[in-house]
């Protein structure tokens, strides 16, 4: 991530908390003279919780496998299958379904006149016409619509034209990072997963099944997306959790 130095004045994190604070209340339709927000500041995040290779940037490009648009108008993100999206800032659900090319589409109205799409999901997990926050978990990625392989394509358009999202999101806090109330993380607790023994919790001398979904999602939502791997790589997980003992 880009790092910035502090010369005096704001830091760039005071000036993001700023920014949030004003832009959501923006999106929830808060402190207003008429039908204009007050300040409709954007506060950008980072569309995951850790940084991942950008595998086509904006703008002119070879076709990829012959399917894909020589015109590019997002950022695709090389992160795997069913790797949690989060919204890269507060607004209104606009768009939750398929459309097209995009295959499992959302799109985000922010302040200012923009707007954020998320293509090619494997999940969407947000409803149309909801409220998000800035860093808000919203979706999976995946390869539906016109795709070659798992990622998430990320286009913003600022009043209807579409703009590079680079400028804006790469460099910017990641989606954990946010100047809401975050929920504690325990640094020693991770979550686990294969395809034959599904989910679990693991830390030093500690391990707990995950069997539903609703406890899947809220261990998740806890302790970061979970750690794939095959069955081999989960029972040993498992046995070196139970032996370990924290330093």
């Amino acid at each position: 991530m880009v790092k910035h130095e502090h010369t005096g004045g704001p830091t760039r994190r005071q000036l993001l908390t700023y920014a949030g604070a004003a832009a959501g209340a923006a999106a929830m339709g808060a402190a207003s003279f008429g039908s204009v927000p007050a300040f409709a500041a954007v506060a950008w995040r980072y569309p995951f919780t850790r940084e991942y290779p950008i595998g086509s940037p904006f703008g002119p490009r070879p076709s990829p496998g012959g399917i894909g648009s020589t015109d590019h108008q997002g950022l695709d993100f090389t992160a795997g299958k069913d790797t949690r999206i989060h919204a890269i800032a507060a607004g209104t659900v606009i768009f939750a379904g398929v459309s097209g090319g995009y295959g499992n589409l959302t799109k985000i109205q922010h302040a200012d006149g923009y707007v954020s799409y998320y293509g090619h999901q494997n999940h969407i997990d947000i409803a149309n016409g909801a409220k998000v926050s800035a860093g808000q978990f919203i979706g999976r990625v995946g390869t539906t619509g016109t795709s070659t392989g798992n990622h998430l394509h990320l286009g913003i358009t600022r009043n209807g034209t579409f703009i590079d999202p680079a400028p804006l999101v790469v460099g910017a806090p990641f989606a954990n990072d946010s100047s809401a109330p975050s929920t504690p993380r325990d640094p020693y607790l991770k979550v686990i997963k294969s395809p034959g023994r599904g989910m679990a919790v693991v830390g030093a001398g500690y391990f707990r099944d995950l069997p539903t979904k609703e406890f899947q999602q809220c261990a998740e939502a806890l302790w970061g997306d979970a750690m794939p791997g095959n069955d081999r790589q989960f029972d040993l997980w498992k046995a070196i959790s139970l032996q370990g003992t924290k330093v």
